[in-house]
C-alpha cells in the first residue's frame, strides 16, 4: 500500500463520514430534542452514529484493500463504492420509514421484503418505483463522486499528517462513553426527552445502568419495566379435543374482510350497503382488532388467540380449530384474496388445512379495485354454483382500502382527492398538507369496497341463504391519517389503527348495537358454539363470546414488538423481552399520555399479571 493510496483511502473515508452526517441529520430532527440535555445528547449521538453506520463498510474496505487492491484495483473500488452506496440506501430508506410510519427497518420490514408477495402488497405506483430507482442510483453514485474528489486531491490531505485521526479517535470514544452514560441514567429515571432521541436513531445500542444509578444515589420512583416473552415452544392447541353436539342443519359462513378498514367508514354515506345490512345484524361499535397489522388482526379473527402466537403457528403449519372443524364436517370452501395468500403467510397458518385448489389468488396484473370486482364476481358465482346439499364457507379479503387506496371513477363520493400516492416523494411535511385529500382517496376506496360487499349480500338474499348463513364484515385493522402523528398502521395502538367496524349477522338472532368493548378475538368464541362445539372457550381461544355476560371489560391486542392491554379508560403497552429500547407506555383510552401512573399500577397490575401468565396457555412445556 503506497502512501498516496493510503492518503486517498483515508480522505475518502472522511468524505463519506461527512455525507453520512448529512444523511443522519434527519434522525436528529425526528428525535425532537427538548431541552439542553436532550439537545446535547442528540448532537452527540448524531456525531458518533454517523460513523457507526459506516463502520462495516470501512472495515470491509480496509480488509479488501489488503486482499484485492494490488491484484484488481478497479474491482476493489467498484466493490467498496457499492458497499458505501448500499449503506446510504439503507439509511435513507430507514429515515423515510421512520418519518412516515414511526418505525425503523425491523422484522416486519425484512419479512415484507423476503416473503413472496410482500413487495407487491405495498401497491406502489410505477412512477414511485421509477423515483426510488433514481434515488437508489443517486445514492450509489455519491461514494463514486467522493472517490473522484479524493483522487483529485492527490497528496494534499484533508487532515494533514494524520492529526485528524489523532484528535478524532479520542473524541469519538469520549462522546460514545458520554452518550451511553446519558442514556443509562435517563432510562433509569425515565427521562423521556433523551429516550425519544434514542428511539429516532436506528440500531441504537442501549446501555442500562440501574445498579450504578442506585449506587450513586439516584432514585427511581417508577416501577420496573414489565415485559413478556414471545410464544416459543410446542403448541398445545386446542388444549382439549373438541366436544361436539349434533347440528341438524349446519350453518354456512361468509367472511368479508377489507384491508385497513377503520370503524368510522361504516356510515350511510360511505358504506350504505353494509350500513343497511348492519341494521338487521349485530353491530359491534367498540370493536378492536387483535393487532395493528394484517397478521395479528386476521390471526386473532380466525383463531381467537393473541397475535403473538403467529410465529409458532406458522412454524408448525397449524390452522385454526374453526377450519379443521368445518373440513371435518365436509364443508365446501372458497377462499379468495385480492392480495396474496403467501404474504402474509396465510396458506401456512389460517388456511393451512385447506387444499390449495380452494385458495384463489387475484390477477395481480390488474389494479386492486379491479381485483376486488373480479373476486366479488367469483364469490357470487361460487355461491350460485355450490353443491346445495353441503354447507359452505367463503372468505374474501378485499384490497382496495390498502394504501394507495384504489377505486374506479364510479366510486368517487369525496373530492378533492390526492391524484397519486408517490411513496418516494412523500415526507411528513408534504403529507400533513395533503392528508385530507389522501383520506378522501381512502373514503372513495371504502365506498368501492362497500359496493362489492353489497353485490355478495344481494346474491345471498337471492339464494335465500341468510336464513342459515353467518356473515362477518370487518377490517383486519384500522388506518391512521395523522390524527395521532402517524400515517397508516403497524405504528401503535391508537384507536385509528385498531378500531374496526364489525357487523355480525347470525340467523334468528335479534339485531342490535353492542356498545361494550369487543375484539376480533371474540368472534370465534361466539361462532363455534353455534356450530355445535360444547367445550369451554378456554380450550381453544383467548377471547370471549359476545353473549357472555361475565366477560371482562378489557381486551388484548398485539404487534410485532409486544402486546397492549386495553380497557375503557387505559391502554398499557408491554414489550417483548429482548427488544432493546421498548418501554412500557401508559395512555388514556384516547391515547393521551398519563402523567401519574400510580393509580393504574395499583389497580391493574393483578389483571395484567393474569394476562401475561395466561398468554402461554397454548404452549406446551414438554
Amino acid at each position: 500500500m503506497t502512501n498516496k493510496n493510503v492518503v486517498q483511502l483515508i480522505d475518502w473515508w472522511w468524505l463519506n463520514y461527512l455525507f453520512s452526517l448529512l444523511l443522519c441529520s434527519s434522525f436528529l430532527q425526528y428525535g425532537e430534542p427538548a431541552g439542553t440535555l436532550a439537545w446535547g445528547y442528540a448532537v452527540t449521538v448524531w456525531f458518533t452514529y454517523a460513523l457507526v453506520y459506516l463502520l462495516p463498510a470501512i472495515v470491509l474496505s480496509d480488509l479488501l484493500y489488503r486482499l484485492l487492491y494490488h491484484r484488481q484495483p478497479v474491482v476493489y473500488w467498484l466493490i467498496v463504492v457499492i458497499l458505501f452506496g448500499v449503506s446510504y440506501i439503507v439509511l435513507f430508506a430507514d429515515s423515510r420509514l421512520y418519518e412516515l410510519f414511526g418505525f425503523h427497518i425491523n422484522s416486519f420490514v425484512i419479512n415484507l421484503i423476503t416473503t413472496p408477495g410482500g413487495i407487491e402488497s405495498l401497491g406502489s405506483s410505477y412512477e414511485a418505483e421509477q423515483v426510488f430507482i433514481l434515488i437508489g442510483a443517486g445514492l450509489l453514485l455519491i461514494p463514486a463522486l467522493l472517490l473522484f474528489f479524493a483522487k483529485m486531491l492527490g497528496n494534499r490531505r484533508l487532515f494533514r499528517s494524520g492529526s485528524g485521526l489523532r484528535w478524532f479517535i479520542p473524541l469519538f470514544v469520549l462522546l460514545t462513553v458520554g452518550e451511553r452514560f446519558a442514556y443509562g441514567f435517563s432510562e433509569f429515571l425515565h427521562y423521556n426527552p433523551v429516550m425519544k432521541v434514542a428511539n429516532a436513531f436506528p440500531l441504537y445500542h442501549r446501555v442500562r445502568m440501574r445498579s450504578l444509578s442506585r449506587w450513586i444515589g439516584l432514585e427511581n420512583k417508577r416501577p420496573e419495566i414489565i415485559r413478556t416473552d414471545l410464544a416459543k415452544g410446542n403448541l398445545n392447541y386446542p388444549q382439549h379435543q373438541l366436544q361436539l353436539k349434533k347440528i341438524e342443519k349446519p350453518l354456512n359462513l361468509v367472511w368479508l374482510v377489507a384491508e385497513s378498514l377503520r370503524w368510522d367508514m361504516l356510515t350511510p354515506e360511505i358504506m350504505p350497503n353494509t350500513w343497511q345490512f348492519a341494521a338487521q345484524s349485530l353491530r359491534l361499535d367498540q370493536n378492536m382488532s387483535g393487532g395493528n397489522g394484517t397478521r395479528q388482526g386476521l390471526f386473532a379473527l380466525m383463531y381467537g388467540l393473541y397475535g403473538y402466537y403467529w410465529d409458532t403457528f406458522l412454524r408448525e403449519n397449524q390452522g385454526p380449530v374453526l377450519l379443521n372443524l368445518l373440513k371435518q364436517r365436509n364443508y365446501q370452501f372458497y377462499m379468495t384474496t385480492s392480495a396474496s395468500f403467501t404474504y402474509p403467510e396465510f396458506d401456512r397458518t389460517l388456511f393451512a388445512a385447506i387444499d390449495a385448489s380452494n385458495l384463489h389468488h387475484a390477477n395481480n396484473h390488474h389494479s386492486p379495485w379491479k381485483r376486488d370486482e373480479e373476486n366479488a364476481q367469483a364469490v357470487r358465482q361460487f355461491i350460485r354454483e355450490r353443491d346445495p346439499s353441503r354447507p359452505f364457507m367463503s372468505f374474501f379479503f378485499l384490497e382496495s382500502t390498502h394504501a394507495r387506496y384504489d377505486f374506479p371513477q364510479s366510486a368517487i363520493i369525496r373530492s378533492p382527492y390526492l391524484g397519486d400516492v408517490n411513496y418516494a416523494l412523500m415526507s411528513k411535511h408534504r403529507l400533513q398538507n395533503k392528508i385530507a385529500q389522501l383520506k378522501n382517496r381512502y373514503i372513495n376506496a371504502s365506498h368501492h369496497v362497500d359496493v362489492q360487499i353489497g353485490k355478495i349480500l344481494k346474491t345471498l338474499r337471492q339464494q335465500d341463504l341468510l336464513k342459515n348463513t353467518i356473515v362477518v364484515i370487518t377490517g383486519d385493522h384500522g388506518e391512521e391519517f395523522m390524527e395521532k402523528g402517524h400515517w397508516g398502521h403497524n405504528a401503535g395502538f391508537h384507536d385509528e389503527q385498531i378500531h374496526t367496524p364489525m357487523v355480525l349477522y347470525i340467523p334468528e338472532q335479534l339485531p342490535g348495537i353492542v356498545k361494550h368493548l369487543t375484539s376480533h378475538l371474540d368472534i370465534v368464541p361466539t361462532i363455534l358454539p353455534l356450530l355445535g362445539v360444547t367445550n369451554p372457550v378456554d380450550d381453544y381461544a383467548q377471547g370471549y363470546s359476545i353473549f357472555d355476560t361475565q366477560r371482562p371489560n378489557y381486551l388484548v391486542a398485539s404487534d410485532w414488538s409486544g402486546i397492549a392491554y386495553i380497557n375503557d379508560s387505559y391502554k398499557f403497552y408491554v414489550p417483548y423481552r429482548g427488544l432493546a429500547g421498548r418501554q412500557n407506555a401508559l395512555t388514556t383510552r384516547n391515547d393521551q399520555l398519563v402523567d401519574d401512573s400510580s393509580a393504574f399500577y395499583k389497580n391493574h397490575m393483578p389483571i395484567i399479571g393474569k394476562i401475561l401468565k395466561g398468554a402461554r396457555s397454548f404452549i406446551s412445556n414438554k
